[in-house]
């Protein structure tokens, strides 16, 4: 069998909750745009039925060998067979209906993101994390030069050409940047397109401000040498 066109990934730590209401959703979506795609799970290390709950809406689920998100989205990566790879979050945060504008660009760049601060973006979130994430993405943008609004989404559409022996070494959310970094610094090219963040449907986020500010903080040495 061909090789499908769109590889999915989606790295989880306990989101059985959510993947119940998410994974079917997934296909009805990328079935009514008659998509073909492979959707891969990346457990973390669950408590939880995460595992049980992706295969029964018929994902392969794969460990990482490496801590964090910077370790799940590099498993994932290096699983996908598709010629581009959907990242998004498995909390319900990033909506199937949100992706068919990413898939539109699909040919125009590299890394195509979801963003929150263009024109049309949107975030369904508290207040002080909102202005937290926009200030910080406001001072990568501003002092490194990356040329994106919203540089630390995770909803994101790459060619999976530009990701290929793509070394991450950073473990937290702040791998989004990195990668980005990466892609640019080897000629690749970016887009934006605004899409609406939502709250998470079930369990509990990992999120916590105090540690975006302090893995900003040990990213902006790395990305700085990227940039340069």
């Amino acid at each position: 069998m061909a090789e499908p066109p769109l590889s999915v990934v989606l790295p989880a730590l306990d989101e059985a909750e959510s993947l119940r209401t998410l994974l079917p959703a997934l296909r009805a979506r990328l079935a009514g745009m008659d998509v073909r795609a492979e959707l891969i799970v990346v457990d973390g290390g669950s408590r939880d039925a995460t595992a049980a709950v992706a295969a029964e809406h018929g994902a392969e689920v794969i460990g990482q060998e490496k801590p964090g998100l910077g370790g799940a989205l590099a498993a994932g990566f290096a699983r996908a067979r598709g010629e581009f790879v959907l990242v998004m979050d498995a909390d319900g945060s990033h909506s199937p209906e949100d992706f068919p504008p990413l898939w539109a660009r699909r040919a125009d760049a590299d890394i195509v993101i979801g963003s929150r601060f263009v024109p049309g973006g949107a975030a369904d979130m508290p207040r002080a994390r909102y202005w937290a994430s926009r200030l910080l993405n406001a001072f990568t943008r501003l002092t490194l030069g990356l040329p994106a609004r919203d540089a630390s989404s995770g909803f994101r559409l790459y060619r999976r050409a530009a990701l290929k022996g793509l070394p991450i070494e950073t473990r937290d959310f702040s791998v989004q940047q990195e990668v980005l970094a990466r892609v640019l610094a080897a000629g690749g090219r970016c887009v934006e397109v605004p899409f609406r963040y939502r709250p998470r449907v079930g369990g509990e986020s990992k999120a916590s401000i105090l540690r975006f500010a302090r893995s900003y903080l040990r990213l902006f040495a790395l990305l700085r040498r990227l940039r340069r």
